[in-house]
């Protein structure tokens, strides 16, 4: 009997225990339902605020531009709505390696401690390349070597996110909390701000890149005004000059620059992190790849100035022209609709490789072809043939439009003895650039009018780099 009794005590001990066990495992369910019902709400709201960041980024001039600001921005904005202990990001340097660029964290945590964790989360990411998370079920950087760290700081949990610019590494966000829950509940915002935040640092990057090159182009048109008294025999060329900057000024100023990068930014955001059907993806994919098109004819004006000084960087390498050819007719395609024009190119069988400078061929080809094109007729047709040449290639392009009033001056837009009202259109600009550009690559051009209407163009370049 005693044994009995004691036996039956034992099991309503069990009984009791395992109802316990019961309770407490239903309270962290609810717990865990409730972190994750506000962690739908803050995933919302920082979606918001991270577009607003980009928007204000293209629109607006106090901005963040510098990438510590913009890396500053998106910390706070993450430590608005998550509260995490840590945040740290790391940018790639000039040696190819990450380092720190900004870490912000709560006074409970030591500023030793969490870049201690923040540079062995960003040495793993870099190592890995993916996301490594330590403390969370499933974690792949479950390794003693980033525990260590971790629990000197006093944290439960951490992770590195990598940002991607190009599909390669360009930094890793950090972050760190004593909440272990509260870190994986944030893991999807924290996600997507990392590809936000490669999209913001590409257009800090751009935006510093165009304002070294218009310092540049204004310290030059400066040059060019201090010696005009000394060459007033060049003093005509001098002015044309001042004309294509006041035509470059207005071109790249800040209204038509930041919208294109405001564009390509969202374009992007669509493509990476939105569900869309096949239609809305290519919808999207022509909108970006316009974008880059339009981003390119804009930096032909800074080419311009550099050809007028004489600073244009020739880079030769062997690519097929056929297959840049096909593309650049694929480029103006949108044009060719556009005017309601036909777009007819071929090339020869025989026609091979060359060594050239392909970016600036490019060029050349888009703004001959665009010109022929704005000059067709709706329904007319510009056909475009590649053929060798000897030791050279020739391109001719033959459109429909009404003959030249005067074809030696085509070339030569800008006349200041008799001003054109109207003013010099872009394709007559991009011209100018692509025919300066042609004689840069060793090509020439010849104009031959047609009966009763057309144009022929006829575009001839080496095959190969000849000694000028």
């Amino acid at each position: 009997m005693p044994g009995e009794m004691k036996q039956k005590s034992k099991t309503a001990s069990d009984v009791s225990d395992s109802g316990s066990r019961e309770y407490v495992a239903a309270g962290a369910s609810a717990a865990r339902a409730q972190v994750c019902g506000a962690a739908t709400g803050e995933q919302e709201a920082l979606s918001a605020e991270i577009v607003a960041l980009l928007n204000d980024q293209a629109f607006s001039p106090f901005a963040p531009r510098t990438e510590r600001e913009v890396c500053e921005s998106f910390s706070n904005a993450l430590l608005r709505h998550w509260n995490l202990c840590c945040v740290t990001f790391h940018l790639r340097d000039e040696d190819g390696n990450l380092s720190a660029c900004t870490s912000v964290s709560h006074a409970h945590v030591s500023g030793e401690g969490a870049r201690a964790v923040a540079e062995a989360m960003a040495g793993e990411v870099a190592r890995a390349g993916a996301e490594v998370l330590v403390g969370l079920e499933g974690g792949a950087g479950e390794s003693r070597g980033l525990r260590e760290p971790l629990e000197r700081a006093g944290l439960a949990a951490c992770a590195g996110v990598p940002i991607s610019a190009n599909e390669a590494l360009a930094g890793a966000l950090v972050i760190a909390s004593r909440d272990a829950e509260r870190l994986r509940a944030s893991l999807q915002g924290v996600r997507c701000m990392g590809k936000a935040v490669a999209i913001a640092l590409g257009n800090a990057r751009r935006s510093a890149a165009m304002n070294e090159q218009h310092g540049h182009i204004e310290a030059l048109v400066e040059e060019l005004r201090s010696r005009t008294a000394e060459l007033e025999e060049a003093n005509l060329e001098l002015l044309r000059v001042g004309r294509y900057r006041s035509l470059f000024l207005q071109r790249m100023s800040h209204e038509l620059r930041t919208p294109l990068t405001s564009i390509l930014g969202f374009a992007e955001i669509l493509l990476d992190q939105e569900k869309l059907t096949d239609t809305q993806r290519r919808f999207c994919e022509i909108i970006q790849s316009s974008g880059f098109q339009l981003q390119s004819s804009l930096n032909q004006l800074v080419d311009l100035s550099r050809l007028e000084a004489g600073q244009t960087e020739i880079f030769l390498h062997e690519f097929s022209l056929r297959e840049t050819l096909r593309e650049s007719c694929a480029a103006v395609a949108r044009l060719a609709q556009k005017q309601g024009a036909t777009l007819d190119c071929t090339t020869a069988t025989e026609l091979g490789s060359i060594v050239s400078d392909e970016g600036k061929l490019r060029q050349v080809f888009y703004n001959f072809f665009a010109f022929a094109i704005g000059r067709s007729p709706a329904g007319g047709t510009v056909k475009v043939k590649a053929a060798p040449a000897g030791k050279r290639v020739r391109i001719e392009i033959k459109d429909e439009g009404e003959p030249l009033e005067d074809p030696a001056r085509i070339f030569e837009p800008v006349d200041i003895d008799a001003p054109n009202e109207r003013g010099t259109n872009m394709n007559e600009l991009g011209l100018v650039i692509a025919h300066r550009l042609l004689d840069v690559l060793g090509g020439t051009v010849t104009l031959h009018d047609r009966k009763p209407k057309g144009l022929t163009i006829r575009l001839e370049l080496p095959s190969r780099p000849t000694e000028r």
